[in-house]
């Protein structure tokens, strides 16, 4: 997993895919150790869009989990603006 803090210059969105990417398959151990999952949809700019799955489902600690992502995929990115959003329906990574 990607974790440069010190990054000065903008990465290009190839970079900025791949380090998104290895961020959140990084996280997912820590999904999967209680029930649940996360997966990458799709990335427009700013905003990454996941789908969580399992015991994440309906569960009350969705909001609270995804900023938490943010701010993992920030760090990773080395800062800049980042949104995560959920994907509501339950079709596959498109």
């Amino acid at each position: 997993m990607s974790q440069d803090h010190a990054r000065t210059e903008p990465v290009s969105d190839g970079e900025r895919a791949r380090i998104i990417t290895e961020t959140l398959e990084g996280l997912r151990k820590k999904f999967r150790a209680d029930g649940g999952d996360i997966t990458l949809v799709a990335i427009d700019g700013p905003r990454v869009k996941v789908r969580l799955s399992g015991a994440c489902v309906g569960c009350g600690a969705a909001n609270e989990t995804l900023g938490w992502v943010r701010k993992q995929l920030a760090n990773a990115l080395g800062g800049g603006p980042v949104s995560v959003i959920p994907a509501l329906d339950q079709a596959g990574p498109v």
